[in-house]
């Protein structure tokens, strides 16, 4: 991160303006190394590539046992068989992270969301009903994100500053409050995008575009979004007075 917008790093004296100085003045800057932050680190704030892909991996298997199955049996013969694939999908991923003595949170999380997400098929008798906890938790997320935009404890800086490891002091910058509100706001609706269109497939009841949903709305949308929140927070600093 610059130490300062639009300049470089290191401090120098008070110009009579704001005080123009390096990482220990500025609430937003990071290490003075001349990059943004990681972006993988902000993926991994959002779940992780590979938790992305795993979370999307029994979806697809699920779909595609359900597709098999039933088209050679009957429905409820390819939701059970599609479950239990599901089910063992996720639980080979897990092992998978065992295996390779890779962190458990994000295996475990997701398939504590596979869990969820077989009930939900199981109770329905459907398969499109694997894919309506997603749906609710997109919109979960999107009214977070919007919230805290709206009562000024914008979630896009408080993940911001986890990342670079920064203390409270962008909270009194009512410029910095203004540009995480925005983009917590577009993080809304990147979450509303997704429950918008896979709420659409499933009341079209598309289980198998719903699963292509899912991945394709996962975290290629993911990195998109994070490349773009960091663009704009970075040129919005550079574009903020220094005097």
């Amino acid at each position: 991160m610059q130490g300062r917008a639009g300049g470089s790093g290191g401090s120098h004296p008070d110009d009579g303006g704001e005080h123009a100085a390096g990482p220990a003045d500025d609430p937003a800057a990071g290490p003075a190394d001349g990059g943004g932050p990681p972006r993988s680190a902000f993926v991994d704030a959002f779940g992780g590539k590979r938790g992305l892909v795993d979370s999307g991996l029994p979806a697809v298997v699920f779909v595609f046992v359900n597709s098999l199955v039933a088209a050679l049996t009957d429905r409820q013969t390819g939701l059970d068989a599609a479950i239990a694939a599901a089910v063992a999908t996720g639980v080979g991923v897990v092992v998978l992270r065992l295996v390779r003595r890779e962190t458990l949170q994000q295996a475990v999380s997701g398939f504590l969301g596979l869990a969820v997400a077989v009930w939900f098929a199981r109770r329905s008798g459907e398969a499109r009903g694997f894919f309506l906890p997603g749906i609710f938790i997109n919109i979960g997320y999107g009214l977070v994100f919007l919230v805290s935009a709206l009562i000024g404890r914008p979630l896009v800086g408080a993940i911001y500053a986890a990342v670079e490891g920064l203390d409270a002091r962008w909270r009194q910058d009512r410029r910095l409050r203004r540009v995480f509100a925005y983009a917590s706001v577009g993080w809304a609706l990147v979450f509303a995008s997704r429950a918008v269109v896979q709420g659409t497939l499933y009341l079209m009841d598309r289980p198998g575009l719903l699963a292509a949903a899912r991945l394709l709305m996962g975290w290629p949308l993911t990195i998109g979004a994070v490349a773009l929140t960091i663009a704009y927070v970075k040129r919005a600093r550079a574009a903020a007075p220094t005097s």
